[in-house]
């Protein structure tokens, strides 16, 4: 038991450094789905993880990265590449990575339905999405256990991921996507680490993921009746409207930013939205997902 506890530690620490959300905002946002799927979505979910729950897989495609690449329906366009190491990446045409853990939307924030624009190889966590959902749909009850935990896992993973702000490429809006460094005080970070990471550590200084999934939940049943209307390409359009605000100060200088200590705070309603609309859309589509099993 002393091995299995350590265990998680080590997987925890190892996400912080990888993830979108990192390890407090995935568990957050699983937190928030296991608090509103079905009684027999939860019953489904205990048979087919068994001694693991949602919250525990949701860091779990961060911790296999390198690994799960290949498996997940899609040709790699570099067959030689077997794992993906930045050295290899950066000298690819088509940057092509393993899942995308973002997405492009248009200048009218439209969710593009294909993953390469001409020659372009084009993010979209959104196709990863439908293509996994549905597999887990027609498949659940005949899969290999360990790929019907690993499709599990990226799902609830990746319904988070494209709720992350700087994981959202906006064209041609925000050309840098987030790649620019910022000070809040005396701190510097990127601000693609500010959303990924460091944000919970401003926002609530020694909570854990349950605190904050506990704090974001907040909204009524109409208002989640709302929020999980429509399919996946539908929230993906919304949820780039809704986070937008965070790349306000984007552009093409790549300079560094001085922002007001209070810039987190300004964000907190904005974060605390982005947890709580990927839990209950994570919530619909486990719930999708489990309808059909007996």
């Amino acid at each position: 038991m002393k091995k299995f506890a350590l265990f998680i530690v080590f997987l925890i620490s190892i996400s912080a450094q990888l993830s979108a959300w990192n390890a407090v905002g995935h568990s957050a946002v699983a937190q928030i789905a296991e608090d509103h799927i079905s009684s027999k979505t939860k019953k489904a979910l205990k048979k087919y993880l068994k001694g693991t729950d949602i919250v525990q897989i949701s860091s779990y495609p961060d911790v296999h990265y390198y690994e799960w690449y290949r498996d997940i329906g899609w040709k790699c366009s570099n067959p030689e590449v077997l794992r993906r190491k930045e050295s290899q990446m950066d000298a690819l045409e088509t940057n092509f990575e393993p899942w995308s853990h973002s997405y492009t939307v248009d200048s009218l924030f439209n969710v593009y339905r294909h993953n390469r624009e001409g020659d372009v190889y084009i993010r979209n966590a959104i196709m990863d999405l439908d293509w996994l959902i549905r597999n887990l749909k027609e498949n659940l009850t005949t899969m290999n256990p360990e790929e019907r935990e690993k499709e599990l896992s990226l799902v609830v993973h990746l319904i988070g991921d494209m709720h992350c702000p700087m994981h959202i490429l906006y064209v041609p809006q925000a050309p840098t996507g987030g790649k620019y460094s910022i000070y809040i005080g005396e701190q510097k970070m990127n601000i693609h680490s500010f959303w990924d990471s460091r944000i919970w550590k401003f926002l609530g200084k020694g909570w854990d993921y349950s605190d904050f999934a506990s704090e974001a939940d907040t909204a009524s049943p109409a208002e989640i009746a709302e929020i999980v209307k429509g399919d996946l390409f539908d929230w993906a359009s919304v949820n780039a409207k809704a986070a937008w605000p965070a790349h306000h100060l984007t552009d093409a200088s790549r300079k560094e930013r001085e922002l007001d200590s209070y810039y987190p705070d300004t964000m907190r309603a904005l974060a605390y939205q982005q947890l709580r609309n990927a839990g209950y859309r994570l919530a619909k589509v486990l719930d999708d997902i489990f309808a059909e099993v007996k």
